[in-house]
């Protein structure tokens, strides 16, 4: 059995799909996904995905935040559900809006419905059309209007292509298939360095999204708390009244349905919550470690998944951090956006040589001050760090 009628129809299913994303990832017998971006790798087992021998997924959003496909996705994990009618419904309405659409029997009792546009769309109009398709708490691809900016290795979430499921055995089906657009080759967005400085814009939309993460407005009566944790989430990330108003007006049109108090009210109540914060920005001085601790550093065992260089420097931060609040007499504080910048990396990879600082007990032992139990043995650091 097999999902494609030839290997041809399957090869243009794989250029749609891809769409000039840099990344895809192959499904693993146990279900896990491994990203990669080697794409000769894909051309040579495309008659393995074919077969079903292996099968692969494909990232519906590009890091310029254009795409040129999404998907609706109704899982039947839990063997509960009856999809069929609301897969046809959906794929009734999406096909009436796009130029191609497929829907798809992903496994027994869970369907994709995957709409194809002829040009580059924002991820955030693609989402804004699937959307009335998709029952409540299914997923829509792309998950995300926009990437985190400040990570040049987020690739959002991936769409298993149709073929056969690596853990259950078992075929996707087309059960549909209206329209045809042309598979021209897109191309993939400049692939950015490891680390890159962002631009004014770029870094609006990254304090944008890491103060309003997770907040979600479902009713009236919710601005006010919303407004005060976005406020909190600003102190330490800017001193400029007007990133913090535009950050205001964003949210507020984005939930302006469930908002009653006035935009203007409402903005001149989030600026007071924001003088009466007292945002800081802290300047972190580079301060040498003593020689007790420099030796430490230097017989320091790795920590798997981090760089030994990179997680070295990471400790001396955080205890330049702990010498800086000494003298200041203040709380030792490090942010992930210093450590990125100290670093030159994203915000992601910053926040691996955090967590690598919590795992060997540094921060813990930080926070206890010089009377802390100690770091883990395993990786040679004991109590005497604060000599």
């Amino acid at each position: 059995m097999t999902t494609w009628p030839t290997l041809v129809e399957m090869q243009r299913g794989l250029t749609l799909m891809r769409q000039g994303v840099p990344y895809f990832a192959w499904q693993d017998a146990d279900n896990s996904y491994r990203p990669s971006y080697r794409l000769p790798e894909l051309a040579r087992h495309e008659k393995a995905i074919f077969n079903g021998n292996r099968a692969c997924g494909f990232y519906s959003i590009r890091s310029d935040n254009l795409t040129r496909w999404g998907a609706i996705d109704l899982d039947n994990h839990d063997g509960q559900h009856e999809w069929l009618d609301t897969a046809l419904t959906a794929f009734n309405g999406i096909a009436s809006m796009v130029p191609e659409a497929w829907l798809v029997e992903s496994s027994p009792g869970a369907y994709h419905i995957i709409g194809f546009d002829n040009e580059l769309k924002p991820a955030a109009a693609i989402r804004e059309m699937l959307r009335p398709f998709a029952p409540k708490g299914v997923e829509v691809f792309p998950k995300q209007d926009h990437l985190d900016a400040t990570d040049p290795k987020a690739k959002g979430n991936l769409l298993r292509f149709p073929g056969r499921h690596q853990l259950k055995g078992t075929w996707a089906r087309i059960l549909d298939h209206r329209g045809r657009i042309e598979t021209v080759e897109v191309t993939a967005p400049e692939r950015k360095p490891i680390f890159s400085q962002p631009d004014e814009q770029t870094r609006y939309l990254a304090l944008y999204n890491n103060v309003t993460r997770g907040l979600v407005l479902t009713g009236s009566g919710q601005r006010y708390r919303a407004m005060q944790r976005i406020v909190g989430r600003l102190k330490g990330r800017t001193l400029d009244e007007d990133i913090a108003a535009l950050i205001h007006d964003r949210f507020y049109n984005a939930f302006r349905q469930h908002i009653g108090t006035p935009i203007a009210e409402s903005r001149r109540q989030f600026l007071a919550f924001f003088r009466k914060a007292a945002p800081c920005i802290v300047v972190l001085p580079d301060y040498e470690p003593t020689d007790h601790q420099q030796r430490i550093i230097l017989q320091m065992h790795g920590v798997p998944g981090v760089r030994r260089d990179r997680l070295q420097t990471t400790v001396r931060l955080f205890l330049s951090a702990h010498r800086h609040a000494d003298l200041q007499r203040c709380e030792c504080f490090l942010s992930l956006r210093t450590l990125a910048d100290r670093l030159q990396v994203g915000i992601t990879a910053a926040s691996k040589y955090r967590d690598a600082c919590y795992r060997i007990g540094l921060i813990e032992m930080l926070q206890r001050g010089s009377q802390a139990t100690g770091l883990a043995s395993t990786y040679s650091l004991n109590k005497e760090w604060l000599r």
